[in-house]
């Protein structure tokens, strides 16, 4: 018998990794919405998220998705 909560952490894990996977600069734009700017002297329209920040949160993802898989393992009754 598959338990819920297992089975749901599992879904979330893998989808909320592969968001970070597909569209890490996205997901840094979305954490840092509404905060002020640091440095207002650039060009119109420049939205440059950097690369370190890109990198740490497709890691992120990347550990997302092998949590995901291992509770959908374990939800599954394969391990």
């Amino acid at each position: 018998m598959t338990d819920a909560r297992t089975l749901l952490a599992a879904v979330l894990g893998l989808l909320l990794g592969a968001v970070c996977l597909a569209a890490p600069g996205a997901v840094v734009r979305v954490q840092t919405a509404g905060r002020r700017p640091t440095g207002r002297g650039g060009e119109y329209g420049t939205d440059a998220v950097p690369d370190r920040w890109r990198r740490l949160v497709q890691a992120l993802g990347v550990g997302l998705v092998a949590a995901g898989g291992y509770f959908g393992y374990v939800a599954l009754g394969l391990g």
